[in-house]
């Protein structure tokens, strides 16, 4: 099979990549939930900071995906025996993480604004602009980190260790940025505010996703390498 048939193989598979019913309705669940964020945070649900940072859902649940795509005993044994090509299988699989990420994201962010639309009783929305660039920064940082955590979940021994890695992954940027932010200057963050308040934001954030979009290239190439040594373990004597 090619990149787009094992995507769609992979998203077909959905109740196994996310855990089973029970998970997928836990989700639901949460999802549901959502509903009650504007009567926490009203208009607030606007702010293109909050925004911006509520993309962490997509990379969070993307890497949950990814990790039982590589590191089931079921998924590993298709990887080691159908044959395709290393780089289709890793693109396939972490394209299709990726596509979940930016759908749940969509999902657990209409959700709120339609609540908020539904209270408030008149339109409120973000500008299209600042929506459309979210939504390519939700897929390509869902994409960086499922393709980051490919690399540890082709040889991890079981999903929830490769979970754990992944999580990692995307916690450690998330810390690194709150820390950063809390030893900042008044004049650094009244200028990073002012950035997050401006047109520019959407701009900022295409630059930032076709980085995060490159980068992940570079790690599914070292994951289908990954692929290729472990169908073709090298031998002792070798």
């Amino acid at each position: 099979m090619n990149a787009i048939e094992i995507c769609l193989y992979e998203l077909t598979s959905l109740l196994e990549r996310v855990g089973g019913l029970a998970s997928l309705t836990l989700l639901a669940l949460v999802a549901a939930a959502t509903v009650l964020l504007p009567l926490r945070f009203g208009a607030g649900l606007l702010d293109p900071l909050f925004l911006t940072v509520y993309t962490a859902v997509a990379p969070l649940l993307a890497g949950n995906f990814i990790a039982r795509g590589f590191a089931s005993e079921k998924a590993r044994t298709h990887i080691i025996n159908d044959g395709d090509a290393p780089l289709a299988v890793a693109t396939g699989k972490i394209l299709a993480a990726a596509l979940w990420g930016l759908f749940t994201w969509a999902v657990l962010t209409a959700i709120p604004l339609i609540s908020l639309n539904s209270i408030a009783r008149r339109m409120m929305l973000p500008p299209a602009a600042l929506m459309a660039a979210l939504a390519l920064f939700a897929f390509s940082s869902s994409w960086l980190a499922s393709a980051l955590g490919s690399i540890f979940a082709v040889e991890a021994a079981n999903p929830r260790q490769a979970q754990t890695f992944v999580r990692g992954i995307i916690l450690l940027p998330l810390l690194i940025v709150a820390v950063t932010y809390t030893v900042l200057g008044g004049d650094a963050r009244l200028s990073l505010m002012r950035l997050l308040e401006s047109p520019r934001l959407p701009f900022v954030l295409l630059v930032l996703s076709i980085g995060l979009l490159v980068l992940g290239q570079l790690a599914v190439r070292h994951t289908a390498s990954k692929i290729d040594e472990l169908r073709h373990p090298l031998s002792i004597t070798e």
